[in-house]
């Protein structure tokens, strides 16, 4: 897998993992203990205490039944699965299936269905939002916000009697600092851009970029995937600090694609470009 160590307002962000397009997706944030999407089984895996499954293509959910075995059996209490509403009937399913094949009692997941507009907290001081991509079967992108409380610009410079006066008389001195942190797009076509424009400056966007070549274009559209076409127009709208690019087709060498990703790219993107394309073994 990949490790990246990304320089964010919150301070060094790490990120592993690797994204191949149908063989496998998977980005950990490990000091958050959280995965977006499980689709290959990894040892590293297992400590992250929520999953979200983007949705139901194997290549993003297959390593879910292996987390949930895995963290049963070493005594790890069962975790948060996050996943498109539609799919938690089958989602449910299909861990309740590898528990009976195993032989053993419910793995004990939390199942949680989510809907664009849900938020959820993951870690105190973290908050995850969902949003809707435009692939072409049922899919959730997510958004990793921090959350920290300062005092009200008014009210900076007060003595600490001043500011007891104040909550004394229910005046609220404080407000809530939001950052949109990490953004991963899962599987998506670019109209997400339009329907989400805060995308563009998340600090962390995590970025598929399925297909290269010209003659893929109609495909790329056909199924609800992000060409590199597609991310040159959109370079100049992109004010993150980082992009992070996944999902390359097997249609593409890694080192080829890498380079033909990293010469389109290079004169229009003002952030900081990392590809996390891995061939898996």
């Amino acid at each position: 897998m990949r490790q990246l160590s990304l320089a964010t307002s919150w301070g060094e962000l790490r990120l592993a993992g690797g994204s191949r397009a149908g063989e496998g997706s998977l980005l950990l944030l490990p000091q958050l203990r959280l995965a977006l999407d499980a689709g290959r089984p990894a040892r590293a895996l297992v400590p992250m205490a929520h999953v979200v499954v983007s949705h139901g293509h194997l290549d993003h959910l297959l390593g879910l039944p292996f987390w949930a075995s895995q963290r049963k059996l070493q005594g790890i209490p069962g975790g948060v699965a996050h996943v498109p509403a539609s799919l938690v009937e089958e989602v449910g399913a299909l861990l309740a299936l590898a528990a009976r094949l195993e032989g053993g009692s419910p793995y004990g997941v939390e199942l949680r269905g989510a809907l664009p507009g849900d938020t959820v907290p993951v870690k105190p001081g973290f908050e995850l939002g969902f949003f809707r991509t435009s692939h072409w079967v049922d899919t959730l992108g997510c958004r990793l916000d921090w959350l920290r409380r300062r005092l009200r610009p008014e009210c900076a410079g007060l003595s600490p009697e001043e500011l007891r006066q104040r909550r004394a008389a229910g005046v609220e001195i404080g407000e809530v600092v939001r950052t949109p942190l990490v953004a991963y797009l899962a599987d998506t076509g670019p109209g997400v851009f339009d329907d989400e424009p805060s995308l563009a400056d998340v600090e962390v966007l995590v970025v598929e970029c399925t297909f290269l070549d010209a003659r893929d274009r109609d495909r790329a559209q056909q199924f609800g995937h992000i060409h590199l076409d597609d991310v040159a127009a959109l370079a100049p709208r992109l004010r993150n600090r980082h992009l992070v690019l996944t999902h390359l087709s097997r249609r593409h060498r890694l080192a080829d694609g890498a380079r033909l990703i990293r010469r389109t790219l290079a004169p229009d993107l003002a952030p900081r470009l990392h590809l996390m394309n891995v061939e898996w073994e």
